[in-house]
């Protein structure tokens, strides 16, 4: 057994079993006082993780380092920790929450009514959401609502954590797909009148172009786009953010037009744009509640020309 395989063998047993005792310990204690300590966790994990918080911080800098100071960019990195560990508590909180009516106890809906006329035509919906705010949220708040929704997700590589991962989802009534080749079950599920959830706000090595995000030019997934030229289903932009009251506003955006002609790779690169552009204008507004630690301009023009060379991408 190699150090590297051993090191795998010891340290997802144990995160497992961290997770499982924080869903525990953390259903003990009123909300207000589990929201407290997840956010000093979040603030504690910043100073920590010093890889992680300078990636952060370079990563705000690129997009708003000519609008802020170095003391404000650090502070809203702290705050990007702090979010994120209060989503995971919320999350861990609202496992047993699987109705309309528990669920609007905490989220608040605003615009749903575009997303319900798009989904009453019976063509598909393709969710178009941004990692804001709780994106975990963002998905399942669309079956808990009542629509019948599926999603692409990639396997952690712990078979424990990702069957309990995969099964919180589909206990609130998400149809969960595994990343691979996939797209024809996707074409499916939207003939079937499905909403299906799509990200397209992150590097990944799926077919993607570059286009602008956030000033600086962006490795950008052409899903979206291709599934809404290969189908009649509607585009609907929505995302998650937390309110100042601690609640979740999920903003369901009216439905995005599609550019359709007969140049299909050009409808590929005006389409993603667009949608690129909504997903922009929810992660300015989200501010600090965006996943920045996330690099999200890491893939290069050059990066993507080494690779083309290397045969490892078309």
């Amino acid at each position: 057994m190699t150090w590297k395989e051993l090191k795998r063998k010891i340290k997802y047993p144990m995160i497992y079993g961290l997770v499982k005792w924080l869903i525990f310990t953390t259903k003990l204690f009123p909300r207000t006082w589990v929201l407290w300590f997840y956010g000093r966790l979040g603030s504690l994990t910043f100073s920590l993780l010093k890889k992680e918080q300078r990636k952060t911080i370079s990563n705000i800098k690129i997009a708003f380092g000519n609008s802020m100071s170095d003391k404000e960019i650090r502070s809203m990195a702290r705050e990007v920790f702090i979010h994120q560990a209060k989503n995971g508590a919320d999350y861990v909180l609202t496992l047993h929450h699987k109705t309309r009516e528990k669920w609007l106890k905490y989220i608040d809906i605003v615009g749903e009514e575009h997303l319900k006329k798009a989904y009453d035509r019976g063509k598909g919906v393709i969710c178009l959401i941004s990692h804001t705010g709780s994106w975990e949220f963002s998905a399942i708040t669309p079956p808990i609502l009542g629509y019948e929704t599926t999603a692409v997700s990639k396997a952690l590589k712990d078979k424990r954590l990702n069957d309990m991962i995969i099964g919180f989802r589909t206990s609130r009534g998400l149809k969960n797909l595994s990343r691979g080749k996939t797209y024809p079950l996707l074409v499916e599920a939207l003939n079937n009148g499905d909403c299906l959830i799509i990200m397209i706000d992150q590097d990944t090595k799926v077919k993607s172009v570059f286009i602008d995000f956030l000033g600086t030019p962006a490795y950008t997934p052409i899903g979206a786009a291709l599934l809404a030229l290969d189908t009649e289903a509607a585009v609907v932009p929505m995302s998650m953010k937390r309110t100042s009251n601690n609640k979740h506003q999920f903003t369901i955006k009216p439905e995005v037009s599609i550019s359709k002609t007969d140049d299909k790779q050009a409808d590929l690169l005006t389409n993603t744009k667009k949608f690129n552009k909504v997903i922009e204008e929810y992660v300015i507004d989200a501010g600090a509640q965006w996943v920045w630690m996330h690099e999200r301009w890491k893939t290069t023009p050059a990066v993507v020309e080494e690779l083309k060379r290397k045969g490892v991408i078309k």
